[in-house]
């Protein structure tokens, strides 16, 4: 089923404030991703562009990557004669 984690943001001295005990500065809020990923649209690129990136990228990966062939790949053939 569903699972929750909570990873801490941010810890107060006090309960709901005061000195700030830790922070978390290495955390990027979803709200801020989308408005850099905005501004990054409006400097240039495109979503276009990123995708067709991606593709290439894919491609590339899937050819480096290879598997072996299968040796036991008809063991279970379906083409059974000889009955």
């Amino acid at each position: 089923g569903p699972r929750l984690v909570l990873a801490p943001i941010r810890v107060f001295a006090g309960s709901f404030g005061g000195a700030t005990l830790y922070h978390d500065a290495g955390l990027v809020l979803p709200n801020e991703a989308r408005q850099r990923e905005r501004l990054d649209l409006k400097r240039g690129g495109s979503k276009y562009e990123r995708r067709k990136e991606a593709q290439a990228a894919r491609r590339e990966h899937v050819a480096a990557n290879t598997l072996p062939e299968d040796e036991l790949a008809d063991t279970f053939r379906d083409d059974v004669t000889g009955l």
